[in-house]
């Protein structure tokens, strides 16, 4: 049985990710990653000069972006198991 017959029933993700939810969910670390440092910067700026309204509003700003972002990931995942939950319901 030649590999180009029969090919592998395994998929290879393109991220190095288990399975097609760890993908996706791979997907979004970059954003999440950067909206994370934005945080951070902004919680350090914050901590610097706590009674600055500029600041607590740019904390605030990156905080919801982050959450928004967080929110985002955790929707599209659930989402995705949904989906194929009602497939794999669908052939019992």
């Amino acid at each position: 049985m030649s590999e180009s017959v029969y090919p592998s029933i395994y998929t290879t993700y393109p991220s190095g990710a288990d399975g097609y939810l760890d993908d996706l969910s791979l997907g979004f670390d970059s954003g999440v990653s950067k909206a994370n440092s934005a945080l951070v910067s902004a919680l350090n700026a914050l901590n610097g000069d706590p009674s600055n309204p500029t600041l607590l509003a740019k904390y605030q700003a990156e905080l919801s972006q982050y959450t928004l972002y967080r929110n985002a990931q955790s929707s599209a995942i659930k989402a995705m198991k949904d989906t194929d939950s009602a497939i794999i319901s669908n052939f019992r």
